[in-house]
């Protein structure tokens, strides 16, 4: 578990180059480029979260709305830096944010199906597997599209 003070809050602008440098250092290609993260930060800010330490960031998300319906999220990228990873930061951030949101509001998301410790990070916010998709982001790039029903 992280023992360092651990804030979890909207991210601001100047923080939008470490959010980029996080994406690189977490996934492996493809990643999002500097300029989705910009436009995250215009378009949903109230979507777009950050976990600090007060020196550095320790991870981020960031989610949308459903073009069809506003109050369906999709949580678009979940990044926990790689020395932060495994004491509790995802899930400080995830917490905080799911309670942030209206309890009408449902949220789905795309994980790695080979990414265990991220699946097991969902479930444990009742997230649940809807569905498989092969290639979702081309050859190769397999996902299971997992669901967090409204609570209300």
């Amino acid at each position: 578990m992280q023992t360092f003070p651990l804030e979890c809050r909207k991210v601001v602008k100047a923080e939008l180059a470490q959010v980029s440098q996080l994406e690189d250092a977490t996934f492996p290609p493809p990643v999002y480029p500097i300029f989705f993260f910009r436009q995250a930060f215009d378009l949903w800010p109230e979507l777009f979260w950050v976990a600090s330490d007060g020196s550095q960031l320790k991870a981020y998300l960031v989610a949308a709305p459903s073009a069809d319906n506003a109050k369906a999220l999709s949580l678009l990228s979940l990044a926990v830096s790689p020395l932060s990873q495994g004491q509790g930061v995802g899930k400080a951030l995830l917490k905080q944010f799911l309670q942030s949101l209206p309890c009408d509001h449902s949220v789905w998301l795309t994980v790695d199906p080979s990414n265990q410790a991220a699946i097991k990070l969902y479930q444990q916010f009742d997230f649940h597997v809807v569905r498989e998709e092969a290639n979702y982001y081309g050859e190769g790039y397999h996902r299971l599209v997992m669901q967090r029903e409204a609570t209300a």
